[in-house]
């Protein structure tokens, strides 16, 4: 049997994309921009760019600024942009740097293409593993051309300090054998592929249509990068136009441009992800929510999927729509034995491959990657909790449905007690996430946040204990990189001395979020640390279609747990 399948990757917008802008003819009397990015040592490794541009330009002027947000755009940045065009408005030529990690190298892209666009020639410094990272930001900011120098430095945002014996040993060595070629990136004239405006040709494969048999269109996706190999449910148009009984929105509604691609999330791209992941149309409400999430200002969506830490989403589901479709709120709730559970997450990691365009080794450079990449999707069990919901803490009502995104890099068993007193003590002794803002994501058992209740605590009473007491050793915190690289905690002055003193390990309880759900058979906790560093928690309020009844009767033996057989 052949299918005739749609494609599930995004198109973006070819209004904005550009070429270079000519090149300079010399470097003496010019005065160039020494672009860095919010990382302490970039200014030092500019200085030794500066160093060395002199003994052959001795007449060149040298102007810098430097960007101290990390997961931020210029362009987006009223408050910093005043500062920007008058700087960029005194300089010939930009050398930016430096690109060391993968997010911190495409925001840094992001705003070196953004240099680009307003009118003056570039040329960023980037490390050589890290190279790619760079370049799809540049793309992403239709400036695919931009011109790259490699590198061998390494990040140091962790070395004990920026010292002279830093800079002679370790920065002097890596970058002086690269200056001729970043001094060349200013001074070689364009080639015509460089002055033509260029295509996007991705493009081309968004309206791409494919037919083969079952297995065919599972290798022709697998090839295109369109999924991780597992088998998917082939899009054909039929039963995309059935996934979009889910919604009322027309199918070429623009729900979002997801980043860093920017790909523009239409209705009919997410269904066409959710039929590959094997979604219901019931499901669809809760993409669609969930992809107006993906973009909350609350949330720095390429920090989190483009890091070289390797961060997992995290999909918390609250309202009546668990119930309707079978949301697992109860025993085994992380594990994805649900269909909704597992469905509902893959779907969104599809969608974060194919409409945001974050693929292994040319976004995602993550070091090592982490097992639940794939995410991890869950309810709140709102009936056995002794809270209101979760998502009322937004300001949603109960009655309403949201989905609540985050994302963590550690997981963690959390062993309680039997009273309230040693589940709060457990609780502080979740594993360090380090970072400089880091979050945590507490899923607690019915029984165990009954017995918080019964102390008297609310959500809210539990969050607020926890940041104030979950302490580390001073010394075990990265105060010179927090220091450094402009990650001052909000409100929270750093010690001066890194030894003798305790600090928190979550700066802000901006970033906890706490999920009642699992077994009812007793005091049981898993935690999700890490994540906050990059935003969120974002909580969007889930809109269902007209025909929600009768969607909900048509797919009920689908919310059904399955019957399993008993051997």
């Amino acid at each position: 049997m052949n299918y005739t399948v749609l494609s599930p990757w995004a198109e973006v917008s070819s209004t904005q994309v550009c070429a270079l802008n000519p090149r300079l003819d010399t470097l003496n009397g010019r005065t160039i921009g020494m672009f860095s990015h919010f990382k302490g040592h970039s200014p030092y490794i500019l200085r030794e760019v500066e160093k060395e541009i002199l003994k052959k330009y001795p007449e060149a002027r040298f102007s810098y600024l430097q960007y101290p947000k990390d997961t931020r755009e210029i362009k987006d940045d009223a408050e910093f942009q005043p500062a920007f065009k008058a700087w960029l408005d005194g300089v010939d030529g930009v050398i930016a740097a430096y690109g060391d990690a993968g997010s911190c190298a495409m925001y840094h892209a992001f705003n070196t293409a953004y240099v680009e666009r307003c009118g003056k020639p570039a040329v960023m410094l980037t490390k050589g593993d890290i190279f790619m990272s760079a370049q799809r930001g540049a793309s992403a900011r239709h400036v695919p051309h931009l011109r790259f120098v490699k590198c061998t430095l390494q990040d140091l945002s962790f070395v004990p300090a920026l010292d002279e014996a830093l800079i002679n040993n370790t920065i002097r060595p890596a970058v002086v054998p690269v200056v001729d070629q970043l001094i060349e990136g200013l001074l070689r004239p364009l080639t015509e592929e460089e002055l033509a405006t260029p295509e996007v040709a991705a493009n081309q494969y968004a309206h791409e249509t494919f037919t083969g048999t079952l297995d065919e269109v599972n290798d022709r996706f697998y090839r295109r990068g369109w999924n991780n190999g597992l088998p998917i449910v082939p899009p054909t148009e039929e039963a995309v136009a059935e996934m979009l009984t889910g919604t009322d929105y027309p199918r070429d509604h623009v729900v979002a441009e997801l980043p860093p691609m920017l790909g523009k999330a239409t209705v009919e791209k997410i269904a066409v992800n959710a039929v590959m992941a094997g979604c219901l149309p019931t499901y669809l409400p809760v993409l669609i929510a969930a992809v107006k999430g993906m973009v909350d200002p609350a949330i720095h969506l390429v920090g989190w999927t483009c890091s070289v830490a390797g961060f997992a989403p995290i999909t918390m589901i609250n309202g009546p729509i668990r119930r309707d479709i079978g949301l697992n709120c109860g025993n085994n709730l992380l594990s994805g034995y649900n269909k909704p559970n597992a469905a509902i997450a893959r779907a969104l990691a599809l969608i974060t491959m194919n409409i945001s365009g974050c693929r292994p080794t040319l976004e995602d450079n993550a070091y090592t990657g982490h097992e639940a990449r794939f995410g991890v999707c869950f309810g709140e069990d709102e009936e056995n909790s002794p809270w209101k919901p979760f998502h009322t803490e937004f300001g949603l009502d109960e009655k309403d449905s949201a989905v609540t995104l985050a994302w963590s890099h550690h997981r963690s068993f959390v062993i309680g007690g039997k009273t309230g007193p040693t589940l709060l003590h457990a609780m502080l002794q979740v594993e360090d996430p380090g970072g400089f803002d880091p979050g945590c994501t507490y899923v607690i058992s019915p029984v165990w946040a009954k017995m918080l209740a019964d102390m008297g605590m609310s959500r809210k009473d539990v969050q607020t204990y926890i940041g104030e007491y979950a302490r580390k050793a001073a010394g075990n915190s990265p105060l010179r990189w927090m220091r450094d690289n402009n990650h001052m905690p909000k409100g929270v002055p750093l010690p001066e001395s890194d030894s003798s003193l305790f600090v928190r390990k979550f700066w802000t309880t901006e970033h906890l979020n706490i999920m009642v759900g699992g077994t009812t058979g007793g005091p049981r906790c898993c935690a999700y640390a890490g994540g906050g560093d990059h935003g969120g928690p974002s909580c969007t309020k889930i809109e269902l279609p007209k025909r929600w009844p009768e969607l909900v009767k048509k797919y009920a033996n689908m919310a059904a747990a399955p019957d399993y057989i008993v051997y």
